[in-house]
């Protein structure tokens, strides 16, 4: 059978498989890995340029057609995350009619004829939600727009999933108590991770509510393990209030904090000073400290080390491009990051307004394959970036 006609089920099933082993530090044969993401980007590239007329416009002027291999594109077609604002902005105000016909121009998600009687976006999302579409969304900024991110069943199940990526030491469900960093509300995509968080958690607290020192307290003194979730600037408001308690916290050691949705101006420590407090001041092992980096294209995340160091899985291929979108040659060990992600199967893969620096050599850590090395910086000129995919664990996307 032809690679073009190939059923990629059966081989994102494997990379799902690969990276639960890469996860947990089973040893892997990596250019099997490899052999088996390129067969689904190859794939994938051709039902893009079939099925996504802007992708398949972009193709032809750069000679490129649906037979070429996957390399091929990635030299010559790599596109920037502005992908998905590429709409009329007016349009967020109530033409969902013109940005759902926006949204088949840039992937291939199609919509059956509906009258839209969405009154906002959320509600439009809900909408689109009922014919098997899910728009995912960047926070924005301030100054910027929110990327419109169309997922099918297939990409959308991946992104729940990490793409198969889990902590080794995760904790299991009804078996710890939660302290919540985030806001109240479900318009981020940290504040659906720690809604599925809290549903699964014994007790959660929130730290916007007063008695977070006390329930860690009460927490360790039961021996109850604790995550604490939420961005880098809540869990500094909590390594400034432990700081100024009586006495410390002496969680149990299977408790973890795991931060996530970039990095804010005004930050009194970098991320990395950060974590290295919160372990002390709750007495958790530093390695059980980590930050996850993700973007709203991306349907996997990238998870920190007390090595400075961001796991890049397998599954997935981390690039770095230049100010053309040109990837650069193999001796390039800093510049813009691209990442080519298989799982992206209705839409492309992009580029991000991150720079960063790529490592293949050994981490100290054990974990093997790519890492970027910490800090990973916005661009010159990049608008602050959000906070990740939004809106996945809202009622309708479940």
């Amino acid at each position: 059978m032809a690679d073009a006609e190939i059923d990629v089920l059966p081989l994102l099933r494997q990379l799902l498989v690969f990276a639960r082993k890469w996860s947990h530090g089973i040893p892997l044969d990596f250019d099997a890995v490899a052999q088996v993401r390129r067969r689904v980007l190859t794939s994938n590239h051709r039902h893009h340029v079939r099925e996504i007329p802007i992708y398949a416009q972009l193709a032809r002027e750069g000679d490129i057609t649906d037979r070429d291999p996957c390399d091929l594109a990635r030299n010559r077609l790599v596109l920037s995350d502005d992908w998905f604002k590429s709409y009329d902005p007016e349009w967020l105000d109530g033409d969902f009619a013109s940005l759902s016909a926006w949204l088949e121009t840039v992937s291939t998600v199609r919509l059956p004829k509906i009258s839209h009687r969405a009154s906002d976006l959320s509600s439009w999302r809900s909408e689109l939600a009922q014919h098997g579409v899910f728009v995912t969304l960047s926070s924005g900024t301030s100054t910027g727009q929110p990327s419109l991110v169309p997922r099918d069943e297939s990409t959308l199940a991946a992104l729940r999933s990490s793409s198969g990526v889990r902590f080794p030491w995760s904790i299991r469900a009804g078996e710890y108590d939660c302290v919540l960093l985030t806001a109240a509300g479900m318009d981020s995509g940290l504040q659906a991770g720690a809604a599925g968080l809290a549903s699964n958690a014994c007790r959660v607290h929130h730290l916007r509510t007063s008695g977070v020192y006390e329930f860690l307290c009460d927490a360790a003194a039961r021996r109850q393990r604790v995550i604490i979730f939420g961005p880098p600037s809540g869990l500094s408001s909590l390594v400034n209030e432990l700081a100024r308690a009586s006495r410390p916290v002496e969680l149990p050691a299977e408790s973890c904090v795991v931060t996530g949705g970039g990095w804010k101006d005004g930050l009194a420590q970098d991320l990395d000073t950060l974590l290295d407090a919160a372990s002390t001041l709750l007495g958790i092992d530093r390695r059980r400290c980590v930050d996850a980096y993700s973007t709203a294209e991306l349907n996997t995340v990238f998870v920190s080390c007390a090595n400075h160091r961001y796991h890049v899985p397998p599954v997935v291929e981390a690039v770095l491009v230049d100010d053309l979108l040109r990837p650069m040659g193999k001796d390039a060990n800093a510049g813009r990051l691209a990442v080519f992600d298989p799982f992206a199967r209705s839409y492309p893969s992009l580029a991000t307004s991150d720079h960063v620096i790529l490592r293949a050599d050994p981490c100290a850590c054990g974990l093997a394959g790519q890492t970027l090395l910490a800090p990973i910086t916005r661009l010159e000129n990049a608008l602050p970036r959000g906070c990740g995919a939004l809106g996945v664990g809202e009622p309708d996307y479940r």
